[in-house]
Parts: structure tokens; sequence; C-alpha cells
């Protein structure tokens, strides 16, 4: 069919332009009619068919928006809480401790500041425990460290060798006080036997050790006396070693009993360190007389002044038997300065020592 404005066209398709009232209409087919009871007719296949290719309503925008998430605080794990910032005088003072003496005083200055820091500081901070640490071991340290500084200046100072202070000019001791205890009888002034040369004394001068202990028996070859003993002390110095001269003759049973002495654990504990020069007052009569030693009173034991003269001097009458615990608790003393109390006061002999 055509019209006279052209040929006709088929009406449009409503359904497809307008699904709201295609669906409404389609609804309306299969829905009962007013007046109608339901269920009086059952759909036709084309209202099941008309119903299915029927285009469905879009949503409404609101339904695509998914909805906010609410968290629970009973099901969530609560933030942990920030821990207080660590005092940096508390670790300073732990590392401090580990650094010698001088760290040991400075972990206690530091112990001290950091507990000081933490008491006064307006917010909470860590480490009092580990000032307090820090602190004792400081303590603890410093303790330490003063007895191992004390104990080795105490040991060096019983150690050290008074032969130093002699090598390099020491001046002579200051006069020793007069003893309170009574003296005892001095040995009897009796002319020692003529000695033959090579008899008891070696005929070269002979250094042997017995135990720690150093002794030299000046043998009759040598030149003179004074040059031996200078040798020797020279040779001691070296060693750390000090010069002590014995005055010994043959027979003589007190320098026997010293002898005998030597090797007990007593005698060689108060001679550590000591060279013993054991000297034939019958075979160096003139060279003894010439450094101004004293022969009269044998044993005599003596320690030498820069020029080889006596600086001091004592003998056998300090002691009663001649035993090792009656001889090591004197000559211990003497050799180190501090035998004061005697039973016979030194006197040098006129003309001896150093005249400036």
């Amino acid at each position: 069919m055509s019209h006279a404005f052209g040929p006709s066209q088929p009406p449009p398709n409503r359904d497809a332009n307008e699904p709201l009232a295609a669906l409404r209409g389609a609804r309306a087919g299969i829905l009962p009619s007013e007046g109608e009871l339901p269920g009086s007719r059952a759909p036709s296949s084309d209202d099941a068919a008309r119903v299915a290719a029927a285009p469905r309503a879009p949503l409404p925008s609101d339904a695509a928006t998914p909805l906010p998430v609410i968290q629970d605080p009973y099901l969530t794990r609560p933030l942990p809480p920030q821990r207080p910032p660590l005092s940096t005088l508390a670790v300073s003072s732990v590392i401090a401790a580990l650094f010698g003496p001088l760290g040991a005083i400075a972990a206690i200055a530091f112990g001290w500041a950091a507990r000081r820091e933490i008491e006064r500081a307006p917010e909470a901070r860590r480490g009092h425990v580990l000032a307090g640490v820090g602190l004792s071991l400081g303590v603890l340290l410093t303790l330490c460290w003063s007895s191992a500084i004390g104990f080795g200046v105490w040991m060096w100072r019983t150690h050290s060798s008074g032969e130093t202070a002699a090598a390099v000019g020491e001046g002579e001791p200051s006069p020793e006080p007069a003893s309170t205890a009574s003296p005892a009888a001095p040995l009897p002034d009796v002319p020692p036997p003529a000695a033959q040369p090579g008899g008891s004394v070696p005929q070269q001068t002979i250094h042997r050790r017995i135990g720690g202990l150093s002794i030299v028996d000046i043998g009759v070859d040598v030149s003179t006396l004074s040059e031996e003993l200078a040798k020797q002390r020279a040779e001691a110095h070296t060693r750390g070693e000090k010069v002590l001269v014995m005055t010994t003759s043959d027979p003589c049973e007190p320098c026997r009993g010293v002898d005998r002495a030597l090797s007990d654990p007593l005698m060689q504990t108060a001679l550590r360190s000591v060279r013993l020069v054991r000297v034939d007052i019958d075979v160096f009569k003139e060279d003894l007389d010439q450094i101004k030693m004293p022969r009269r009173l044998y044993p005599g034991f003596f320690l030498l002044s820069p020029d080889l003269t006596p600086q001091d001097g004592i003998n056998g009458g300090e002691w009663d038997d001649d035993i090792a615990r009656n001889i090591a608790p004197v000559l211990g003393a003497f050799v180190r300065g501090q035998y004061t109390t005697r039973r016979q006061p030194w006197h040098p002999l006129p003309g001896s020592g150093m005249r400036l």
C-alpha cells in the first residue's frame, strides 16, 4: 500500500521503543482482567513467549553503588602502643665500661647521669635498669682495675733492684736510726789464718746459680778486686740484679752455715734478683782495705756505693743460729734498704765513701 506522499511504512514497534509498556502489556495478557477470577484462564504459549522476550527494566543507579564497610572494633586487632625512646646515656654507660680504667670511671658518670635524666625527663624514657647495670659495672671494674694497678706497683717496688739507683749515682742513704735492741757481742778479733792461694778460693772467678740466686766466687787470678767488683756490678745491672758482697774465710763455720742455707726457699725468696759476690778476706786483704770494706767481723754483707766503697753493711751477729729462718728475714730486708732495727749499727771505716 502506498500513499500520495510515498510508499507506506509499517507502524513502529512500540514494544521495542517502550519496553516498560510492552512488559505491562505482556503482564496484562497473563494476569486476569478485572472481574475475572484468578486461575480461571491458563496463560497461553504466546503469552509466555511474549513475557520472556520482553526486555528487563534496568536497575536503579543506587543499586550499583557498593555499601560502605563498617569495621567491628571487637573483630580487629588494636594498634600496638608506641614505645618510649631509649636513653642514650644508659647505653653509653654499658659500652664505656669495656674501655679500661678510664672507661670504667666514665661508666659510673654516664650511669648516674642517665638515671637522673630518666627520672627528670618530661616524657617517659626507657633505660633505667640499663643505666643501673652500667653504673654497677663501672664501680666493680674500677675496684678491679685499682686492685690490679696497686698490686702491680707493689710487685714492681718489691722486686726492683736498688742497684739501679746506685749505678746512676744516688746519694748516700740517710743515717739509720739508733737500734733499740740490745747489741750482741761481736765476734772475737782473731787474726784469720793465712790462706794459701788456690786452696778454698778458686783460681778463676766462678759464676753459678743456686736455684734462682746468682753466686759469684772471686778467683785468685783477678788483677784488682775493685775492677772485678765493677765488672760484676755492670753485668748485674744488665740482668736487673743487685750486687751483695759477702766477705768470707776458711775455716769459718758461720760462713758455711750461710752457704748451706742459700738453697732454702726462704733464702731464695729473700735474695731474689740479687747477685751474691763472695770475697775471701785472706786472699784479698789489701784490696778490701783499699776500698774501706771491713773484714774484722765475718761473714760480712755490704751494699756498694758508686765508688765501690761500702754504702751499708751488716755481719752475722745480726741473727742467732746460722739457719735459713734466722738469716732470710735479715738479709731480705737489708738488700731492700728496709733493715732499720739492728743489733750493731753501721759505721763506715774512716776515709770511705765519696768526697765532693
